[in-house]
């Protein structure tokens, strides 16, 4: 049986996702779903990653627990990417975070807040037949609530008013240079919460880079004080002068640090244990980091585009409580965890404190030259003696050395054991 249906899922909605795929299969629909189609000995990613390719579409058990797992994210965007139909079937009404919520927003929900009832796993079949014949349409069955076709009623017929008094009143041509003048945008319809507000048209959405199979997100561009945050005293002298940096030009940066998991599929040599696909990558060099980053068609961050993203927006020493956003020495007992479990910033990314610490392009100099570039051709440690440097700390830091401007000295060639990646990349 072809496993044309990819079946996502987290742990605690394991028997769920069995229950559909034992249902589905009893139909002729033949599923992948881990770990049973996984290869005793394989790579567990990159088996997720063939799993997701060869399907022809993806049902994602939507729960509270799935909403929150970055192995769930980074599934359905991998098929989303790929354009593959996805069918979200959703267990509870889930508030979902903004990357998710694109991923999904031109899904067709199917609604199981009672589980798997047979009259639930019939609308799945039918909806899983639609997809797979190109079809994504309204599930039969699936009716709005009264207040919402009442709400719809009355819209459509102020629409049919409105075109009558329209076509009666009398015509006026204004003229204009503008060729989108009373032109309006409607944007796209959001399922998955009526009441949320929808994200500006214009703002570029996250996307998942096949080199890596990393999600990245858009850095706006815009100005920021770099250097020791205003009433920081835990400062040290190579955090100054405070200085003001404007940036000119978004950018793509990674939404988490590289994995283990990515950084193998640019240096296949590269082992880890198999329960440590989702660590962070770290003991590599500088130069390591600059490679990996030119292979999957980017760059690393400068200090400048470092810093101004992993503050987000704030002017403060951290962008929340450090125990909730990053893995120091205090919560993380010793070790480095999976990317992605402590809170993002307002841009969205993880771990830009704390976990691993981070390479970025520029030579470490013991002060700020406000007068040299912070983007572009900044000056890079090439030379024999000059060093390169680390931000943002690591899981063994003290809370102070994970504030947003500490600065760490490396040798570029040293293959320091906390240190890790985060890319900019380029979107073709």
């Amino acid at each position: 049986m072809e496993r044309s249906i990819f079946i996502s899922y987290s742990s605690s909605e394991k028997a769920v996702a069995e229950q559909i795929c034992a249902s589905l299969e009893a139909s002729g629909l033949g599923c992948w779903i881990a770990p049973r189609d996984i290869e005793p000995g394989a790579d567990y990613p990159a088996a997720i990653l063939g799993g997701i390719h060869q399907a022809r579409a993806l049902v994602v058990v939507v729960s509270a627990a799935s909403v929150a797992s970055p192995h769930i994210l980074s599934e359905v965007g991998h098929a989303f990417s790929e354009k593959k139909p996805i069918i979200p079937f959703r267990l509870a009404a889930t508030e979902l975070p903004p990357d998710l919520d694109y991923f999904l927003s031109m899904s067709q929900w199917l609604d199981a807040h009672d589980g798997c009832t047979p009259e639930n796993l019939a609308r799945l079949k039918e909806a899983v037949a639609r997809a797979q014949i190109g079809r994504v349409g309204a599930v039969p069955g699936r009716k709005a609530p009264l207040d919402k076709r009442v709400l719809l009623s009355a819209a459509l017929a102020l629409v049919v008013v409105g075109a009558v008094v329209y076509w009666r009143w009398p015509s006026h041509t204004v003229k204009t240079d503008d060729p989108t003048a009373g032109t309006k945008i409607v944007p796209p319809l959001n399922n998955t919460d009526d009441k949320k507000d929808h994200a500006p048209e214009n703002k570029p959405q996250p996307w998942v880079n096949p080199k890596d199979g990393l999600i990245y997100v858009w850095i706006p561009p815009g100005a920021f004080m770099m250097g020791c945050s205003a009433g920081d005293t835990e400062c040290k002298p190579d955090e100054g002068p405070s200085h003001m940096v404007e940036l000119p030009a978004g950018f793509w940066l990674g939404q988490t640090e590289v994995t283990n998991a990515a950084y193998r599929r640019v240096r296949e040599s590269w082992k880890f244990p198999p329960n440590e696909s989702n660590l962070p990558a770290v003991d590599v060099s500088w130069r390591d980091a600059k490679s990996y980053c030119a292979t999957i068609g980017g760059r690393l961050p400068t200090e400048a585009e470092w810093e101004y993203a992993a503050r987000g927006g704030l002017p403060s020493a951290y962008y929340g409580v450090p125990s909730k956003i990053a893995w120091f020495a205090g919560n993380s007992g010793g070790v480095r965890h999976e990317v992605a479990t402590r809170q993002p910033n307002a841009y969205g990314l993880y771990d830009t404190l704390g976990n691993a610490s981070e390479w970025v392009l520029d030579r470490y100099y013991k002060k700020y030259s406000i007068e040299d570039p912070a983007i572009g051709a900044v000056d890079e440690p090439l030379a024999g003696n000059a060093s390169a440097l680390t931000r943002g700390g690591f899981w063994e830091s003290e809370a102070d050395n994970i504030r947003v401007s500490r600065r760490a000295e490396m040798d570029s060639s040293e293959t320091g054991p906390m240190a890790g990646i985060r890319c900019v990349a380029e979107r073709k």
